[in-house]
C-alpha cells in the first residue's frame, strides 16, 4: 500500500527553507572582507576576487624581486554585509593596492653570520657560499695551505626585506673592508705606502689587508686602493708547514775604548752565521704572516761570535767645536749656512745624485722620521751632548723613529721632496736647539 507524505508536513518543510533561504540573505553577507592577523584591511566583491588580487600581487612583488616572495600576516577571507557596494566595495586595481600597503612581504635571503652576528645578507645561500669561496682565493696561497676563517663562519636561510640584500659586489668590498663605505685612495707620483698611512691616518698593515695583492714596494701612479680604518670582516689563514735550510745569526760582543768617539766602531773579528735546516708551522692571516712554529730542526754549525771594539766619548757639541763629523753623502756644498735670498738659511745644501746614500754623520738615535713640510721626507739624530742633525729632502726613509744608528749606517737616499729645486741634500747641525754651520763639525 502506497504511503504519502501529510500535506502539513510539505507545506512547514517548504516554509523552512524559505525562512533559512531570507536568513542567508540577509546575515551571509554581500561582500568579502579580507583580513592580515585578525584586522580587516580590505573589502572585496567576493572571496574569488580576494584571492586573485592577493595572488597577482605576490607574482608581481616577486618579479619585481627576482626570487620569490611572500607575506609574512595571516590572511583569512570573510563574507560581510554592506549597505552600500558600489561606495564600500574596492575595484580590482584599489584592493590590490590597499592590500599592498598592508601587508609586509619578505624574501627568502642567506645571511653570512660572523661569530653569531648578522654581518652581510645575501639573495641565496649559493651566493654566500660563492663569496666565502672567492674571499679564501684572493691572498696568495700555496697548493699545500690549509685554509680556514679565523671567525665563526656561518649561512643562515633568513627572511629579508625585498631589496634588503646587497649586491654581489658591494658584499666583496664590506669583507674586506669591514665596511659598506668604500673609501678610494688614488696613488700620486712621488707616493709611498708609508706616506700614504700617514696622510690618511691607517695602518700600513691595515692597507695591505684591504688591498689584496699589494705591493707595498711597488706602487704605481694612478693606482686605486681602498681604505678603512676598520679591520676586515673575516680573516682568512692559511697554515702549512714548510722545511728549509737557514742561517742562525751569531751574536755580537761589544767593548768600548775611550780613545773613539760614539758611533765610531771597529771590527775585530767577525761574526760568522750558523747554519741549520728547520721544519716550520706557518701561519698567515689576509696574505700576511702573523706566526711561524718551529716543528723541527737540525744544527748543521754553530755560529762564531763577533768581536766589536765601539766608541765611549760622548761629543760636547759647541761651535768651532773638534767634534769630527762624517759626510754624509757625496758631493760638495753648493749652498753654505746664512742668509740666502733675504732670509736664514740654517743648514747646508751638498750636490748629490739623486738616489745616492745619505748616512749618518755620528753615532745616536733617531729622534724624527717621515715628513715634514718644505722639509720633505726627513731624518733627524740625537747624538747627545746636546748635538742633533737633520737631513732633509729625501727620496727614501731607511731608519725608523727610536732606532740606534752608527756612524756612517744609511739613513735613506738623496731626493728632491718637499721645498727642493733639485736632487741635493740639505743637512743641518743643531747644538742645543740652535743651528749652527755644519762645516764647523765637518772635517
Amino acid at each position: 500500500m502506497k504511503q504519502t507524505i501529510p500535506r502539513r508536513i510539505v507545506i512547514g518543510v517548504a516554509l523552512y527553507l524559505t525562512v533559512a533561504l531570507s536568513l542567508y540573505a540577509a546575515f551571509a553577507g554581500n561582500a568579502c572582507a579580507v583580513k592580515a592577523n585578525g584586522t580587516v584591511i580590505a573589502i572585496a566583491a567576493d572571496q574569488t576576487t580576494a584571492k586573485k588580487a592577493l595572488a597577482e600581487l605576490v607574482e608581481y612583488k616577486t618579479g619585481e624581486a627576482g626570487r620569490t616572495v611572500s607575506y609574512i600576516e595571516k590572511v583569512s577571507f570573510v563574507g560581510i554585509r554592506v549597505k552600500d557596494k558600489a561606495e564600500d566595495i574596492l575595484d580590482f586595481e584599489e584592493l590590490k593596492a590597499q592590500m599592498s600597503s598592508a601587508l609586509t612581504f619578505k624574501t627568502q635571503g642567506a645571511a653570512i653570520l660572523v661569530n653569531g652576528e648578522e654581518k652581510v645578507l645575501l639573495k641565496d645561500r649559493q651566493e654566500a657560499e660563492t663569496l666565502l669561496g672567492w674571499l679564501k682565493s684572493v691572498y696568495p696561497v700555496e697548493p699545500s695551505d690549509q685554509l680556514g676563517f679565523k671567525e665563526n663562519i656561518e649561512i643562515a636561510d633568513v627572511f629579508a626585506d625585498i631589496g634588503e640584500a646587497m649586491d654581489f659586489e658591494t658584499a666583496k668590498k664590506m669583507v674586506l673592508l669591514g665596511t659598506n663605505k668604500i673609501v678610494q685612495y688614488t696613488v700620486k707620483d712621488g707616493d709611498t705606502l708609508w706616506d700614504i698611512s700617514r696622510a690618511v691616518h691607517i695602518d700600513q698593515d691595515q692597507i695591505v689587508f684591504t688591498n689584496p695583492g699589494l705591493n707595498p714596494e711597488d706602487l704605481s701612479i694612478d693606482q686605486v686602493l681602498y681604505l678603512s680604518q676598520e679591520a676586515p670582516l673575516i680573516t682568512v689563514v692559511a697554515t702549512r708547514e714548510v722545511t728549509v735550510d737557514e742561517k742562525i745569526a751569531y751574536s755580537v760582543n761589544v767593548k768600548y775604548d775611550d780613545g773613539l768617539l760614539l758611533g765610531e766602531k771597529v771590527i775585530i773579528s767577525e761574526g760568522i752565521p750558523g747554519e741549520r735546516t728547520v721544519t716550520y708551522r706557518i701561519t698567515r692571516e689576509n696574505g700576511l704572516e702573523t706566526g711561524r712554529e718551529v716543528l723541527n730542526q737540525v744544527v748543521r754549525s754553530e755560529p762564531k761570535t763577533e768581536e766589536v771594539v765601539k766608541g765611549a766619548i760622548t761629543m760636547v757639541a759647541s761651535r768651532g767645536s773638534s767634534v769630527r763629523l762624517a759626510w754624509p753623502c757625496d758631493g760638495g756644498v753648493v749652498s753654505s749656512f746664512g742668509m740666502r735670498w733675504g732670509r736664514m738659511h740654517e743648514g747646508i745644501d751638498l750636490d748629490a745624485s739623486y738616489g745616492s746614500d745619505v748616512v749618518a754623520v755620528a753615532g745616536g738615535t733617531v729622534v724624527d722620521a717621515g715628513w715634514d713640510g718644505g722639509y720633505g721626507m726627513k731624518v733627524e739624530i740625537s747624538h747627545g751632548g746636546g748635538l742633533v742633525t737633520r737631513y732633509a729632502h729625501l727620496s727614501k726613509i731607511y731608519a725608523d723613529l727610536g732606532d740606534s744608528v752608527d756612524r756612517g749606517e744609511t739613513i735613506g737616499l738623496v731626493g728632491s721632496t718637499g721645498n727642493s729645486t733639485g736632487p741635493h741634500l740639505h743637512l743641518e747641525t743643531i747644538v742645543g736647539g740652535e743651528p749652527q754651520d755644519p762645516l764647523d763639525f765637518l772635517p
